[in-house]
This record gives structure tokens, C-alpha cells and sequence, in this order.
């Protein structure tokens, strides 16, 4: 009987474990607020940093994609790019691209495809922006 509650409790334990690591994925993250993935982004290792870039990068396309944009990542990097330096592109072209009052509940990756279609097709991004602001 011993044996059986020792069983279920690393059982358990285990489950524990692996919802929290699949809560804390550079995925998970994506669905953050931007201004809170920002600031995990900034808090990161360089390493962690490109995982959460190519991540970031990867959600936002297939959403631009769900939005009927079609946006071809390796034409906005080029082989040998650092998804990162797409990233820090981003944050100086945020308040300027985006207003502010449409950031606080907005998650990264909406934010990531608006910036994405903005760099591919700049009239759909006005569009969209123009319902996001105004729904």
C-alpha cells in the first residue's frame, strides 16, 4: 500500500512539474502582455533571448497568417539574421507604431503580427490597427 502512495505522489509531482514548465515556455510567454514579455525578454539570458525571439517571431506569423496576411519570415531574415535584432527593432518602433492605449491588455504575439503585417503590407497594418483601436 506504501508503494502505491509513493507511485501516485511522484506521479503527481511529475504532472506538477510539467504544467509548470509548459506554463513558463517561450509559447506560453507569447501570450503575455507585451509589455510583460518585454520586460521577461529583457530579464533573459542572450540564449533564452533568441529562443524567445524565434518563438515570438514564429506565433506572430501564424497569426498574421490566421489574419489573412501571409508574412515569410526567412525574407525578413535573411540567413544569419538574429531574430533578436528584429526584437530590439521592435521596441523602438512600438510607441511610434502603436498607441499606447491600445498596448496594456494586448498580447505579444498580436502585437508581434501587427508589426510583422506592418513591415509586408503597411495599408493592411493602418486597417487593422484602425479596428483594434476602435473595437
Amino acid at each position: 500500500m506504501e508503494l502505491f502512495f509513493t507511485a501516485i505522489t511522484l506521479v503527481l509531482v511529475g504532472a506538477v512539474y510539467l504544467l509548470l514548465q509548459r506554463a513558463r515556455s517561450p509559447a506560453a510567454q507569447c501570450r503575455k502582455q507585451i509589455s510583460e514579455w518585454l520586460a521577461c525578454f529583457e530579464a533573459a539570458t542572450p540564449v533564452e533571448q533568441y529562443e524567445m525571439a524565434e518563438v515570438l517571431l514564429q506565433a506572430s506569423a501564424e497569426l498574421a497568417a490566421q489574419m489573412g496576411i501571409e508574412v515569410r519570415l526567412d525574407e525578413l531574415l535573411p540567413a544569419g539574421s538574429d531574430p533578436i535584432d528584429l526584437i530590439r527593432t521592435w521596441q523602438t518602433q512600438l510607441p511610434i507604431a502603436i498607441p499606447a492605449h491600445a498596448l496594456p491588455n494586448t498580447p505579444a504575439r498580436t502585437v508581434g503580427a501587427l508589426l510583422l503585417i506592418r513591415e509586408v503590407q503597411p495599408d493592411s497594418f493602418r486597417q487593422l490597427l484602425g479596428q483594434a483601436i476602435s473595437g
